[in-house]
């Protein structure tokens, strides 16, 4: 009895350190913008928003009235982003500027999240990034 106590002890603590897996873990979205390489902008001409999707709270995916999809990252997390169902853009004129224009969540009206950058998207890729969650 006394040998089988530390043995279940030692497979116990095994166990506890064999069940850290990955599951849950977010999509890397910096390493599938390098990976395909996907031109970044400074901005957005013609800019007329059309319809969204969120990421998460830090990415989301725009798309013009041309329905062309663009990578929005933020400066910083937008809380309730991910699951907001609308959100407003704080840009000026019909230009949508990264470093400068925000995103806001309708419920959240005076928090402002900072467009960090902003990358060009096919429409296979906008789906595909969206299968990533």
């Amino acid at each position: 009895m006394k040998k089988t106590v530390p043995l279940l002890l030692a497979v116990l603590s095994l166990c506890g350190c064999a069940s850290t897996d990955t599951v849950g873990t977010a999509p890397d979205y910096g390493a599938y913008i390098e990976r395909h390489q996907l031109e970044e902008l400074d901005k957005i001409t013609s800019f007329r928003f059309d319809d969204w999707r969120s990421l998460d709270d830090e990415h989301l995916i725009i798309s013009t009235s041309f329905s062309k999809p663009y990578l929005i990252t933020l400066r910083n997390r937008c809380v309730d982003l991910a699951d907001s169902h609308a959100i407003g853009i704080d840009n000026r004129g019909s230009v949508l500027n990264a470093g400068f224009d925000a995103v806001y969540v309708v419920k959240r009206p005076g928090q402002k999240c900072f467009i960090e950058t902003i990358h060009r998207l096919t429409r296979e890729q906008a789906d595909e990034i969206v299968r990533l969650r």
